[in-house]
């Protein structure tokens, strides 16, 4: 059993603003694999169109290392039927502990940021130790933000936004599976 928990975040008392653009989901998940194979898959942009829904290409340009950073620019492409956008993203790499993305030059969005936050599933104390990167347990926390540039879009991508966002972690921790052969 990979998921044990899962967190979603929405709030309770406000109504959607049915004119705005943004969207965004989160959710929070232990999975059995440790923080250096989470970051590892993540971290890989070149292969995303190998897993991930909807994308069907993926190159890094640039990868250049940032103080204790690393900083990559990429080009994404994703489709659906007959619609397809290419774009490119800054990607930011904290090793073992994160992954930001952050989408420039779309026309179909104004502002995408993509966040993964890993930490192993150890008490707070052992957390800075080099063994915790490799304990076989690990949170992971998605959020994903979009600003879709036209409305009509915003709207129309309520219908499946959380679906294709769930399916977004889903293939990470598919390909995880694959990579480190755990069923």
């Amino acid at each position: 059993m990979t998921a044990i928990n899962r967190i979603q975040t929405r709030h309770f008392f406000t109504l959607p603003n049915v004119l705005s653009s943004k969207k965004q989901y989160s959710e929070r998940k232990l999975l059995n694999f440790s923080q250096n194979q989470l970051y590892n898959v993540v971290s890989n942009v070149n292969d995303y169109h190998n897993f991930i829904p909807f994308c069907t290409a993926s190159k890094v340009f640039t990868n250049k290392p940032l103080g204790h950073l690393n900083v990559m620019t990429a080009e994404l492409s994703v489709g659906f039927k007959l619609f397809e956008e290419k774009y490119m993203s800054k990607v930011t790499c904290d090793k073992p502990r994160s992954v930001t993305a952050v989408a420039a030059d779309a026309t179909l969005f104004n502002d995408m940021t993509t966040t993964w936050k890993f930490s192993p599933n150890l008490p707070h104390s052992k957390l800075n130790t080099k063994e915790a990167q490799d304990h076989p347990s690990c949170w992971v926390d998605f959020h994903i933000q979009f600003d879709f540039a036209s409305p009509l879009h915003a709207q129309a991508s309520s219908v499946f936004f959380d679906q294709v966002s769930k399916m977004m972690l889903q293939a990470f921790v598919d390909r995880c599976q694959t990579v480190y052969k755990k069923v």
